[in-house]
């Protein structure tokens, strides 16, 4: 039986300059995939349409084929909402990636980035456009930083961010963040409580590495709101892989958003799993250590 074609990297395309950070990292996911690379330019259904509006993604439909003349580019420019266009182009199997300018989340651009997070059915990788220097007490290291809670997504996150960690060719580093008591006059975690997140996040790693590449992987329990912890170990960091859990939800706003939280602040690459994004493999790896 003929395997399955591998499915695309999908590039989101907007106007003006060339975002050759994120076409560059494309390239790297699209070889290390072995799939095709789709580059996607979606105009606005308001947007009048002329003959100069679709040179920004023939300039990086170019730039592509020059410099990655080992992979299959495609060009899609569709007009109608955004989103749609861009969701529509991806598979299950696919990663879409996205630039963004630094601390974006808050425009029109970032609201689109939210969007497109809640309804792919595939991880969505955000670029940071312009990486400044690492901030001063942080060490830059290669690394993939990744946030493991207690919810049912957990091990499907977790997997994600192994085998991108295997990819690059760097550890991984697995952050257990256990939120300090609110409104308890002061009182600190209880070291049971502690053990007890150490036991769960030695669990699904080993269940990871078993099902999975073997990368080296450090571990950590830190009492901390889940944002502030991630973002510490992001800088100097190659990547910070997140999930995003809220089924139903129509963007990432709300109190204790975590993953709009680091997108927000990351000088790194952000790879967030949405509801529809999240590893079915990894699912299964929850499942059979949850029956244990």
């Amino acid at each position: 039986m003929r395997a399955p074609a591998p499915a695309p990297v999908v590039i989101g395309v907007d106007d003006g300059l060339l975002r050759l950070r994120v076409l560059d990292r494309a390239v790297r996911e699209g070889r290390r995939r072995g799939g095709p690379l789709v580059l996607v330019h979606a105009h606005g259904p308001e947007t009048p349409l002329a003959a100069w509006y679709d040179d920004a993604g023939r300039r990086a439909e170019s730039y592509l084929t020059r410099t990655a003349p080992d992979l299959a580019v495609e060009l899609l420019c569709r007009a109608g909402d955004i989103t749609d266009v861009l969701v529509g182009a991806c598979e299950p199997g696919s990663v879409l990636v996205l630039g963004d300018r630094h601390r974006r989340l808050g425009s029109e651009a970032g609201h689109t980035t939210e969007r497109v997070i809640t309804a792919a059915p595939c991880p969505v990788l955000v670029i940071p456009e312009y990486r400044g220097p690492t901030p001063r007490g942080a060490v830059a290291r290669r690394a993939v930083v990744v946030g493991v809670d207690d919810g049912p997504s957990a091990p499907a996150v977790l997997a994600h961010a192994v085998r991108t960690a295997a990819d690059l060719g760097v550890p991984l580093e697995a952050v257990r963040v256990v939120p300090p008591p609110e409104d308890a006059g002061g009182a600190e975690v209880g070291e049971a409580d502690l053990e007890a997140a150490r036991r769960g996040l030695d669990r699904v790693v080993a269940a990871a590495l078993r099902f999975g590449p073997d990368v080296p992987v450090r571990t950590e329990v830190v009492v901390d709101r889940p944002a502030r912890a991630l973002l510490e170990r992001a800088a100097g960091a190659d990547e910070v892989v997140v999930g995003h859990r809220r089924d139903g939800a129509a963007s990432l706003r709300g109190p204790g958003s975590t993953a709009r939280s680091v997108l927000t602040g990351a000088p790194c690459a952000v790879a967030v799993l949405g509801p529809g994004g999240l590893d079915p493999a990894g699912a299964a790896v929850g499942a059979t250590e949850g029956s244990r």
